[in-house]
């Protein structure tokens, strides 16, 4: 067995149904490994795509992705979309070819320094230079996906490696570095089994082995200057009970925890009200009156208020962005947080405590167990009565047949004639309208690219979230919102959507115009539009072409038939929307 076959057995004895990714020549022993295994590859048409699709593969499955490419500009063009998983924390497990090893310093043909990259977009990036280190730095990346989820792994896999035969009574797992994992112990003896994989090789079965969780020494608290996990979760746990206008942060950080039941748990027994991040919109449904909405920049004036005027702010799995604290001085809201995240860099609160989200809600589900102490009627009475309708301008229906469609009419319309759905936006004036018209019933309902914000996320990430249905058998529908500038990015993947079939409609915001530089060259640096006006194809041809079943919208009457002709179809469909010109509504400041 060559190293290709045994890393493709370890990908595979981990469940791993999928693999995003575009072929070359020096990763080609590794596709000769993987055509023999039960993975499926889905050959996207452009490695940007294939991140993209790992990427929401990953947000909708709650599991980690994988994507892969070969070497020099196979590799380069999968950054992109690597940079907005490592941004967004969302696990993956990258995957490159490269030349051999013995050329990594030499100017040869499509040799690039890979891993200088990468080591800045990922949690960490592997470059190993024969067959046993690369099994042990696959290991390695398999216990950070799954006990560390904090973001994008890189392994660089170099030709003569993948082709080198492998000895197993060669490796020694003591050779794994877990020092810097936090795993409390560098000994592989004194780790317990937790049962994460099924692997029938010896080697493969002693590796089960490595995989253990020690809270009390994967914590750090040293922002805190306190001496141990159990006083700094007695600390919050006192906050908690002793606050009267208690308010609960979510983010995404709940999905790879896997604690979404756990944290439900929770808020049905001390009905805690919460704000969620922008990407764990929906964590519990945005129609229970404990979920206030997003919070910060687009926050709405419960979320906003109840964040001001809150005692105590326990923040779950979420970083903190200047998005999420815009809403006031963070330096006013510091001493009422109680931060818990996996990540101990991203720690900003009063007391941190750096864990898994699902280990803390295992303390407060104990404490809170009997405790019911606590009433949140007056509190969320009040909070409501500071409630100001937030309205979207321009979503009413009208009675005429009007021409140009005005977007926040066309989103609105798309969003509620879906419902149930799983939609995915982009980067653009369209992202703010969804937005704020979206309301989510579950968690994984409304996808975009987030922190990084890159043109061309949702095309691409409906593939990955169409396969993640499949995964969990759920026929339901992935819906992409996009703009006439974002789908041009990376018009390429209609063809991987429609060779699988899957059941995807994807609605062209179409003004033909990168909308929202356009007004902030308006109104912001007061100049007028400079290079913003788009000279577009026909998008419903170009999908005919795809052998995708589309329509042409200039008006209320076709946009009514092109949404029919969507739901009833059970493949691909797009929809060439031709809107107005218009101003995205800017955040209150």
């Amino acid at each position: 067995m060559n190293t290709a076959e045994t890393l493709v057995n370890l990908i595979e004895s981990d469940g791993n149904q999928f693999i995003f990714g575009h072929p070359g020549e020096q990763i080609l022993p590794f596709y000769k490994a993987l055509k023999e295994s039960s993975i499926k590859h889905i050959l996207t048409r452009h490695e940007q795509g294939a991140t993209h699709a790992a990427d929401a593969y990953a947000r909708s499955s709650g599991e980690y992705g994988i994507c892969i490419s070969t070497a020099g500009p196979g590799a380069m063009n999968l950054v992109m979309g690597v940079s907005t998983a490592f941004k967004d924390s969302v696990p993956m497990l990258v995957i490159t070819g490269d030349n051999d090893y013995c050329q990594k310093d030499l100017d040869n043909f499509q040799t690039f320094p890979i891993n200088s990259v990468f080591e800045n977009i990922t949690i960490k990036s592997f470059h190993p230079s024969d067959a046993k280190s690369a099994v042990l730095n696959m290991l390695e990346a398999l216990i950070i996906l799954h006990k560390f989820p904090k973001g994008p792994v890189h392994i660089n896999l170099s030709k003569n490696v993948l082709l080198e035969e492998l000895d197993f009574d060669s490796i020694d797992l003591e050779d794994i570095d877990l020092s810097d994992l936090g795993l409390g112990t560098s000994n592989l003896d004194d780790l317990n089994s937790m049962g994460l994989f099924s692997f029938d090789d010896a080697i493969f079965k002693e590796f089960i082995n490595l995989f253990s969780f020690d809270s009390s020494s994967s914590n750090d608290f040293s922002q805190n200057s306190l001496c141990n996990v159990d006083s700094n979760i007695e600390l919050a746990i006192e906050k908690l009970q002793v606050s009267k206008k208690p308010l609960v942060i979510v983010g995404n950080g709940i999905l790879w925890s896997k604690s979404i039941v756990k944290l439900n748990e929770f808020l049905s027994k001390t009905m805690f009200p919460i704000v969620t991040t922008y990407h764990s919109k929906g964590i519990i449904s945005e129609y229970d009156k404990l979920n206030l909405g997003i919070v910060g920049l687009r926050g709405n004036s419960l979320s906003n208020y109840a964040y001001d005027n809150s005692d105590c702010i326990l923040v779950l799995g979420a970083k903190l962005s200047e998005r999420t604290i815009a809403s006031s001085d963070f330096d006013i809201a510091k001493p009422k947080i109680i931060h818990v995240n996996i990540d101990k860099n991203c720690l900003k609160g009063d007391i941190n405590i750096c864990a898994d989200v699902s280990f803390f809600l295992d303390c407060l589900l104990d404490k809170f167990e009997n405790d019911d102490s606590f009433s949140s009627d007056d509190w969320l009475d009040e909070i409501y009565s500071n409630y100001e309708e937030q309205i979207v301008d321009g979503i009413d229906d009208i009675k005429e047949n009007f021409n140009p469609l005005r977007p926040p009419y066309v989103i609105n319309k798309v969003i509620s004639s879906f419902k149930g759905a799983h939609f995915l936006s982009d980067a653009g004036t369209h992202t703010t309208w969804t937005t704020l018209i979206a309301k989510s019933d579950s968690f994984g309902k409304l996808l975009f690219s987030g922190g990084f914000g890159p043109m061309g996320y949702a095309l691409p990430g409906a593939i990955g979230a169409a396969f993640a249905l499949k995964k969990n058998e759920d026929n339901g529908k992935v819906v992409v919102i996009c703009g006439d500038g974002d789908i041009q990015m990376v018009i390429q993947e209609l063809a991987t959507i429609r060779e699988y079939d899957l059941n995807v409609d994807v609605f062209i915001i179409n003004n033909s115009q990168l909308g929202i530089i356009r007004q902030w060259e308006e109104t912001v640096y007061d100049f007028g539009r400079y290079e913003v006006d788009l000279n577009n194809p026909d998008f419903a041809k170009l999908a005919d072409a795809y052998g995708i079943d589309s329509a042409s919208v200039v008006s209320k009457d076709d946009l009514i038939s092109a949404i029919n002709s969507a739901l009833n179809s059970e493949g691909p469909f797009l929809a060439d929307i031709h809107v107005a010109e218009e101003n995205i509504p800017m955040p209150k400041k």
